[in-house]
């Protein structure tokens, strides 16, 4: 399996947090390596990542809002799909805004590495042609950064303060592009790619009745021990067993278990 797309098959946690926590260790900080491992532990749930992300960052900056959008440099709009709001900072609630991926600051961003910064909504010659925008959701100072997975576009992070201008120092800069780079970026694109329901899930996922037959089968229970506890007929067990093999391509029982272990 590649080590940086997991396309292959679902990542168990155990190889997740080996390939980014473990690898990294000594290498970040121990609260980013924290973080990483909650979005790791809720990998499961997109949404749910995006909220501990988002969380992450914005107390680590002291920023007031921060949001994530999955979008491409080539589409025309950039929707947040998730948003977060420091209750602390009290931000203007933005939710349901849309922005025009194709304006000079979005773009920019697409074509680097590093963040794109503005220290000063009003005047940075950046925002010329969508400062209105980001005028009307009352930010000061914002940054953009980039998110890749697989070496392909994935989306994008924006983080802004609502009350005065903040003056982005180079360490900020380089905290997002590392966390995003190293960490956010390919752990959503996996999530995504494995469980968002709408576009990014490229697998169909077993039903719960078949995970919960696979999840016996992975501890070592005939198909008449698993029908016996599940109250099922062997027939019905391996009818599902069958099934759920079918669906993710596995050529026997043992490549089913491994396939699945993510959902185990």
């Amino acid at each position: 399996m590649n080590l940086f797309n997991y396309k292959d098959e679902p990542p168990s946690k155990r190889l997740l947090k080996q390939h980014f926590i473990d690898a990294n260790r000594g290498a970040f900080p121990q609260d980013t390596l924290n973080c990483v491992a909650h979005l790791i532990l809720v990998i499961e749930s997109p949404d749910e990542m995006m909220s501990v992300a988002l969380e992450f960052i914005v107390k680590k900056l002291e920023a007031c809002r921060a949001d994530i959008g999955f979008v491409r440099p080539q589409d025309s709009i950039y929707r947040p799909a998730f948003i977060y709001y420091n209750a602390s900072s009290s931000p203007l609630n933005c939710t349901g805004t849309v922005y025009s991926n194709q304006d000079r600051v979005f773009q920019k961003t697409w074509h680097q590495r590093l963040p794109v910064a503005c220290d000063n909504v009003t005047s940075s010659p950046l925002l010329l042609d969508s400062r209105k925008k980001f005028e009307s959701i009352q930010s000061k100072s914002i940054l953009f950064q980039r998110l890749v997975w697989d070496r392909s576009p994935l989306g994008m992070a924006c983080i802004d303060f609502t009350h005065e201008p903040h003056f982005w120092t180079q360490t900020e800069i380089e905290f997002v592009a590392e966390f995003c780079e190293t960490f956010l970026g390919p752990l959503l694109g996996i999530s995504h790619f494995w469980h968002d329901p709408k576009k990014y899930q490229l697998v169909k996922k077993p039903t719960e009745s078949e995970l919960i037959a696979i999840k016996l089968a992975a501890k070592g229970m005939s198909y008449k021990q698993i029908a016996n506890e599940l109250g099922k007929s062997v027939r019905t067990i391996e009818n599902q067993l069958r099934s759920a093999r079918d669906t993710l391509n596995a050529a026997n029982q043992a490549e089913l278990i491994t396939k699945c272990s993510i959902w185990l």
